[in-house]
């Protein structure tokens, strides 16, 4: 019996490291999914047409300032409610 009971926990372990392996990729996916994605096009339409390309990745740069002050904002937002 006790050959079983050893073999169980090891795998609990198995699945509790898959789930926060899991977990990870989420969080990861969430953060930097947008941005990977505008990269990606950029890269598509450098391939097929240099302008296009630029124009694309300016629109990107603009985006990212732009999320970043939005993020900012929320920060802030979110640390003054007690007014």
């Amino acid at each position: 019996m006790r050959i079983m009971r050893k073999k169980h926990a090891v795998m609990m372990e198995y699945v509790i490291i898959a789930v926060l392996i899991a977990a990870a990729v989420v969080v990861a996916v969430i953060m930097f999914g947008k941005n990977v994605s505008k990269e990606m096009n950029v890269a598509t339409q450098a391939m097929s047409d240099a302008k296009g390309a630029e124009t694309s990745q300016k629109a990107v740069e603009t985006g990212t300032a732009s999320d970043i002050k939005k993020a900012n904002e929320h920060e802030k937002a979110m640390h003054n409610y007690d007014k």
